[in-house]
């Protein structure tokens, strides 16, 4: 019977803690340093969409996204990698950043790749991180201009 109790309860706080559950999310950018004048607007976006996401009630059966704030200085690689790490010793599900590419890079092989933490930088352009060693937890959003201009070129020269 006692087994019986201890199983049910499991099942119960389970059940209940999974109901109303926190993801929480890193952000990690450079808040100071050579870019900090664009840092703000960036984080306030992704933290505008987990907002709509948790108060929509739809989000995985009701859970809600909570944001952890990080500093990568854009940078200092030592720095972004200790951030990244005091975000996931936190318990972050993913990470949104970093901005930079050498930061980002340092972050993604150092940490978030080795713990198996989804990352998603939305401006590094480093041609670089097409090649990194991911494992599928890595992704970037934003092309390297130079790629660009030179698939332009090549597609004008063929015809």
């Amino acid at each position: 019977m006692k087994r019986l109790f201890i199983a049910a309860f499991i099942f119960v706080s389970t059940f209940t803690t999974n109901t109303f559950a926190e993801i929480k999310m890193g952000i990690i950018l450079g808040f100071t340093g050579p870019i900090e004048s664009l840092t703000p607007a960036m984080a306030g976006s992704a933290e505008l969409a987990f907002k709509e996401a948790s108060d929509s009630g739809s989000l995985l059966g009701g859970e809600t996204i909570s944001v952890i704030r990080a500093d990568s200085t854009c940078v200092d690689s030592a720095a972004a990698t200790a951030a990244a790490e005091g975000v996931i010793a936190q318990g972050v599900a993913a990470i949104m950043g970093a901005d930079c590419s050498g930061v980002t890079t340092a972050i993604a092989e150092n940490v978030a790749v080795p713990n198996g933490v989804v990352m998603i930088s939305p401006s590094a352009t480093s041609p670089g991180l097409t090649t990194l060693d991911d494992k599928g937890y890595f992704f970037f959003i934003n092309k390297n201009i130079f790629f660009i201009k030179f698939n332009i070129c090549f597609e004008c020269s063929v015809y």
